[in-house]
């Protein structure tokens, strides 16, 4: 708090005492429409919109937010629960007097957004003067207290610690601590990532919610605009500070119904094979390994893949077919991955795993683990480790050979052999 007083009062010097009027008069003319709430001993700002259920942002109604397609994303997400109603969901975001986080930082703008019936309701907090913080955050969270689980975007990061670091400084409840926490940027960056790259929010929501804000302050400029705002009450660039913050809301909302829809719902043949991976990852950490594993097979069927995802579904494939006895079929994932350009030494020791102690193919495993030995022989010196591992693997293996080569007073060589490297999909 100090270190802000300290930079409005440097502000404050460089124009005429008289430019500052006094805070609750002419200062709500920069504002949005909106109402003084008293609350206790003081008061803040709030701001209130309604979007009806034909509502569209972008191409998303939000009205088509589902219950059961959201609680596939939970599942998804880790944050499983038997019950749940759209009304007990609200989004979150923050506008903050800085960047970095800390517990100094202050956020004087705090949008929620949340279902009522068929409508979207969306509500600012702001405050105009540091002195409003408390009042503000005391209102905020008994508001909250209202839902069970909360959805930012790098909220679990940046916006919650926010919060409750200037809750427990103002010796306010944390509004939190009762609630789950989707934090979409999470699961957004294991379905969208390995297809569009960049999954900042601004991004997304131009590629997939197909909106287009238009002229919008950027995030680095929105603390300035509110010291202006506190130095003259007269900042028209705080407006679009407001218009930020709700677009935030909206977005957030919309790519909710975007990540449910994507997870609840089955890919399609036209699909982006990297989006039909990203589906096999999203499984993957869940229960439902099926999925996963289906969705692994039709990304790799489609021709598509490009060849570092190419390399990661089979080796996924490779371990979760071993997972649900399907021995054979991760053979077959090891002998394509052995037959890649790039060397995978999980993929030889897992083959020449299997030939030992699945088939009793003893020539077989120690044949992989020499053509393994001479692929990493020319690496660098940061894979020495992995080549003295192979060698102690393989000298086991000739020993236990030989033995069973003497027991058995066999000599018979096995036909058994990995196949000729190339870059040929599944």
């Amino acid at each position: 708090m100090a270190g802000f007083r300290h930079e409005l009062d440097r502000l404050r010097q460089t124009d005429p005492p008289t430019a500052a009027p006094m805070a609750g008069s002419g200062w709500s003319e920069a504002l949005p429409e909106g109402r003084v709430v008293q609350s206790g001993d003081g008061r803040y700002y709030l701001i209130e919109n309604v979007y009806p259920d034909s509502h569209f942002h972008g191409r998303v109604r939000l009205g088509r937010f589902l219950p059961a397609d959201f609680l596939y994303l939970l599942d998804a997400a880790g944050l499983s629960m038997s019950e749940f109603g759209k009304e007990s969901v609200v989004f979150l975001d923050t506008e903050t007097t800085g960047v970095h986080g800390g517990a100094g930082m202050c956020p004087f703008l705090i949008g929620v957004g949340y279902f009522s019936g068929d409508q979207f309701e969306l509500r600012q907090y702001f405050i105009r003067d540091f002195d409003e913080e408390p009042s503000m955050l005391a209102d905020l969270g008994e508001f909250l207290g209202r839902f069970d689980l909360i959805v930012t975007y790098n909220g679990r990061a940046f916006d919650v610690p926010v919060v409750e670091s200037r809750c427990v400084l103002a010796r306010v409840e944390r509004p939190f601590d009762h609630m789950r926490h989707l934090d979409l940027l999470h699961i957004g960056r294991r379905l969208w990532k390995a297809s569009h790259g960049s999954c900042r929010l601004t991004a997304l929501e131009e590629r997939l919610v197909r909106f287009l804000r238009g002229p919008d302050i950027h995030g680095s400029k929105i603390p300035m605009a509110y010291f202006d705002y506190l130095r003259t009450g007269r900042s028209h660039v705080l407006r679009s500070v407001f218009s930020h913050n709700a677009y935030d809301i909206l977005s957030l909302a919309a790519l909710t119904v975007l990540a449910a829809d994507r997870v609840a719902g089955e890919p399609q043949a036209l699909d982006d094979p990297r989006d039909v991976y990203s589906l096999g990852r999203v499984f993957d950490r869940g229960p439902e390994r099926s999925r996963s594993i289906r969705h692994y097979e039709m990304a790799l069927d489609s021709g598509g893949l490009p060849a570092e995802l190419r390399v990661r579904a089979l080796e996924r494939l490779s371990v979760l077919y071993t997972r649900t006895g399907q021995r054979e079929r991760s053979l077959d994932c090891c002998l394509r991955l052995i037959g890649e350009p790039s060397f995978n030494i999980s993929a030889y020791e897992r083959a020449a795993i299997h030939y030992e102690r699945r088939a009793r193919d003893f020539d077989a495993a120690c044949r992989i683990l020499g053509e393994a030995i001479g692929r990493i022989s020319g690496a660098n010196s940061a894979t020495r480790n992995r080549l003295a591992r192979l060698e102690s693997r393989r000298a086991r293996l000739e020993k236990r050979r030989a033995k069973h080569a003497y027991s058995t007073g066999s000599s018979r060589t096995s036909e058994v052999s990995p196949p000729p490297r190339s870059s040929t999909a599944m």
